[in-house]
């Protein structure tokens, strides 16, 4: 098991991003569920290849989640000309937690996440993302039962 993809490794982590460039689209969502998941990463992949970006090695496939709307962010190596999908996540103070069964019971853990920041920083986050790391970018394997939540300050 990589660090990357320890659980102890963001179990109440606080921790900084350097820039970071992503790729992303929309993704079904509906009642803060994502929906048609693998369709969307599908889709998110047919693009990137079709447009010559390439996925950065060991690179998180980030969910930004949502009542009725939700996107998919992965993250790409800078390319030397942006779209309207490209953007550079700006140096951001990030915390995380891992949350232990399927994704219908995350909104719990997310807000648990975003109430002990809020409480111990002073400042509510400005997003959420979850992560499903043992699928990588792709979402192979069997049924996700562990995720990671992180919340952006």
């Amino acid at each position: 098991m990589s660090e990357l993809t320890d659980p102890k490794r963001w179990e109440d982590a606080e921790f900084e991003w350097e820039a970071k460039t992503f790729y992303t689209i929309p993704m079904n969502v509906l009642f803060g569920k994502p929906t048609k998941l693998f369709e969307n990463v599908q889709q998110l992949r047919a693009e990137i290849d079709s447009k010559g970006y390439i996925i950065k090695p060991e690179s998180m496939l980030l969910m930004e989640v949502e009542f009725l709307k939700g996107k998919l962010h992965i993250e790409i190596q800078k390319p030397r000309e942006y779209d309207a999908n490209v953007s550079t996540l700006e140096k951001s103070k990030l915390f995380s937690a891992v949350h232990e069964g399927p994704i219908k019971t995350i909104k719990n853990t997310a807000k648990a996440l975003q109430s002990k920041v809020q409480g111990a920083k002073g400042v509510a986050p400005t997003t959420t993302y979850y992560w499903d790391f043992r699928h990588g970018p792709d979402f192979a394997g069997q049924r996700a039962d562990r995720f990671i939540v992180f919340c952006r300050v």
